[in-house]
């Protein structure tokens, strides 16, 4: 059996060359490497050294360490935000306390439950190694360059107040969702300020409503027929194990109009 070596870096520096040798992998919470082969994998990088468990605000921006898990991340967060409620119901209680955030995002796996509200909050990750700058957590997701060499160090995202709605399609509480739904509402009396509405599990991992979301802005709230705005998009599903894709389609259609209904309340 070949050896895999295991470094345990103190500093960004000695992270910042280990992150870019071929085959050598971050360790957080170790979930995700649970699932993957490990045939080309020659180190591990323990990533608990380098204090990126943490949860800051600072004027109106939220950073988010990523090594924090579900669970702490859930615990900072008041109860009607949309991390809090996507988060305190993913997975089981164990599963929770080590599933890290960086490691969410890096993999992204299609069942993820932190994606759809990262995607609608605009999130960004901050990266060490080949590329060292703040991208925006789209195009992290969607440019494979970017994820190459690299290491997510923290997430950050605008500390806003949202009417939120989010929905997981489970068979049982801590299944893994076959989708997600995001749904943000911000209103000035009765206009829609701003909404985001963000669909994971779909075809292509993820799709954003901007069509959706650019009609209702500055509409009043009484105006917005639910149903005809999701009778104006389309949206594909890989069949899963169980469920066919045009189910899925279906159902994803309806739950997304009942959030919609929901916020617009």
């Amino acid at each position: 059996m070949r050896n895999i070596i295991w470094h345990y870096p103190e500093t960004m520096d000695e992270t910042r060359d280990l992150i870019q040798r071929d085959g050598t992998i971050p360790h957080g919470g170790g979930t995700g490497i649970l699932r993957m082969s490990m045939r080309k994998v020659r180190g591990l990088i323990d990533l608990s050294g380098l204090r990126l468990d943490y949860y800051q605000k600072k004027t109106s921006t939220v950073y988010i360490g990523a090594a924090m898990t579900f669970n702490k991340v859930a615990s900072h967060t008041d109860r009607e935000s949309i991390l809090n409620r996507a988060l305190r119901y993913s997975a089981s209680t164990p599963l929770r306390n080590r599933i890290t955030v960086g490691g969410s995002v890096a993999l992204f796996p299609i069942w993820s439950d932190i994606m759809g509200p990262l995607i609608a909050l605009d999130a960004e990750v901050s990266l060490i190694g080949m590329h060292e700058s703040r991208f925006p957590v789209v195009r992290y997701i969607t440019e494979p360059d970017l994820r190459k060499g690299t290491l997510i160090t923290e997430i950050s995202l605008k500390d806003e107040e949202w009417v939120t709605y989010y929905y997981r399609e489970t068979r049982t509480g801590f299944d893994y969702p076959a989708f997600t739904v995001t749904v943000l509402l911000r209103k000035k009396e009765e206009l829609i300020d701003d909404m985001r509405v963000v669909l994971v599990g779909c075809r292509g991992k993820f799709r954003r409503f901007t069509d959706i979301e650019r009609k209702v802005k500055g509409m009043k709230l009484s105006e917005v027929n639910a149903h005809e705005l999701m009778n104006s998009v389309r949206v594909d599903f890989n069949g899963k194990k169980f469920l066919s894709g045009e189910y899925l389609k279906y159902i994803a259609g309806v739950q997304v109009e009942r959030g919609l209904e929901r916020v617009l309340v």
